[in-house]
C-alpha cells in the first residue's frame, strides 16, 4: 500500500479532517475544519513533511498551496478545485479526487470559500501560506473570548 493510499484509508475510515503519512508511518491526523490544523502539523514536521503523502477532506488552493511549501509527494481528496489541481500540477505533485470543482465554496454555498479567493491570485506558495497564517492570525483576534 502506497502512503497516499493509507492515508486516504485513514481519512474515510476515521472521519478525519487530514491525514498525513510518511514512509509506510501515520505522522499527523485533524480533526478540525479550516486549515489551521494542517499548517500547524506541517510545522511541527518541518522538514520531514518533505515527500510525505497528504489526505485531506477539503482540497482548494489554500491546500495546494500548503502542500507545495512543504513539499509533499502525493495529495488526495474526495473533493478538489481545479485552481487546486493546477497549483498542484505546477510542481509535479501527484494528487488524485473523487471530483474536481471549479472552486470550493463557502459554507452557505453562495461565493468562493474565503480561503480560496485568499489564495486564487497568488502562485508563489510561501507568499500564500504568509497570507494564510496572516488571515487565520486577523481572524482568531475577531474570535469572541
Amino acid at each position: 500500500m502506497t502512503d497516499l493510499q493509507l492515508a486516504t484509508q485513514k481519512l474515510q475510515s476515521d472521519s478525519l479532517a487530514f491525514v498525513i503519512v510518511k514512509d509506510g508511518a501515520i505522522v499527523r491526523t485533524g480533526t478540525r475544519d479550516g486549515i489551521g490544523e494542517l499548517i500547524d502539523a506541517v510545522d511541527a514536521l518541518g522538514e520531514d513533511a518533505r515527500g510525505a503523502s497528504l489526505a485531506d477532506r477539503i482540497v482548494g488552493k489554500a491546500v495546494a498551496q500548503v502542500a507545495r511549501a512543504a513539499q509533499l509527494r502525493a495529495v488526495y481528496s474526495p473533493l478538489m478545485s481545479q485552481a487546486a489541481c493546477d497549483a498542484l500540477a505546477r510542481d509535479q505533485i501527484a494528487f488524485e479526487y473523487a471530483r474536481c470543482v471549479p472552486l470550493i465554496l463557502n459554507k452557505r454555498n453562495d461565493g468562493p470559500c474565503p480561503l480560496e479567493r485568499l489564495t486564487l491570485p497568488l502562485d508563489d506558495p510561501d507568499a500564500a501560506v504568509a497570507a494564510l497564517r496572516e488571515f487565520l492570525r486577523a481572524r482568531a483576534q475577531l474570535a469572541p473570548r
